[in-house]
């Protein structure tokens, strides 16, 4: 498997016939080092991207944040490793490294890193329509 990868990064096709595996601690260890330098304390990379599915490994440093937002469409958020607060308007989540959340894209949720952390979002095709 291909350890590297270059900006503009190239999401694999999901609309082709294929199969591709990603060497997710490397490529973590590559984000954390960009995530060092940005002023937002994050990077993530789009690894595949279909019109059913879309895949992204994203880091967070410590006391980083995404801010409040929605998901384009059903989700999966993965703990890889670290420790993260998933927090929605009912309830607040800590998950740790094999820990997942699963929630629909009308929830509005932030993360906030507790130690660095990685995590995979697995985002569904089919996007609601919100009025």
């Amino acid at each position: 498997m291909n350890t590297s990868f270059k900006r503009p990064y190239k999401p694999v096709d999901l609309n082709t016939s294929l199969t591709q595996g990603f060497p997710l601690p490397s490529l973590a260890e590559k984000l954390m080092t960009e995530a060092t330098s940005n002023t937002s304390g994050r990077s993530s990379l789009t690894l595949a991207r279909g019109d059913e599915l879309t895949v992204v490994l994203t880091v967070l440093k410590t006391g980083h944040a995404l801010g409040e937002h929605p998901a384009p469409a059903a989700a999966v958020f993965t703990c890889l490793d670290g420790n993260i607060t998933f927090t929605t308007h009912a309830e607040e989540v800590t998950l740790e490294r094999g820990e997942a959340v699963v929630f629909t894209d009308d929830v509005v949720h932030s993360v906030c890193a507790n130690e660095d952390s990685v995590f995979l979002i697995v985002i569904g095709g089919a996007t609601a329509k919100h009025p």
